[in-house]
């Protein structure tokens, strides 16, 4: 039985890698201004992830300390602590960090330096992917 699965499992991962890849023709060549324009894309988008985050965190660390102020935690003050520290922070710990990463004067630092035809920084060129570019 086991030969079989592992058979099988050979012949399937196979054949879906078999296909091949489109050459890069004149509809996705790139030019500098469609690079821009992507990261002006991917900054503002990571920016309202950040935003979002943020304020989920601190609605949570809200309703968490309202919560517990009147009275609805069963008088354990520590788990009240861990909750807004948890439920609230982490949250908004995520948004601040994304504020911070892709700030308006990081996007232009990028932006700068790209037309200078310096590399993009890593965290950008991680996250530059074809969706942030315009179809």
């Amino acid at each position: 039985m086991k030969k079989l699965l592992l058979s099988a499992g050979l012949v399937l991962s196979l054949g879906i890698s078999a296909h091949s890849q489109q050459p890069a023709g004149p509809e996705t060549m790139r030019t500098h201004a469609d690079t821009v324009q992507a990261l002006h894309n991917l900054f503002r988008k990571h920016r309202t992830g950040g935003v979002v985050w943020t304020g989920i965190g601190a609605a949570v660390a809200g309703r968490v300390a309202i919560a517990s102020a009147s009275g609805d935690s069963g008088g354990n003050g520590g788990g009240t602590a861990v909750g807004i520290g948890v439920l609230g922070g982490v949250p908004a710990a995520i948004g601040v960090g994304k504020l911070l990463r892709f700030s308006g004067s990081r996007e232009a630092a990028a932006i700068a330096a790209y037309d200078a035809g310096k590399p993009l920084p890593r965290y950008v060129r991680q996250r530059l992917a074809t969706k942030y570019f315009s179809r």
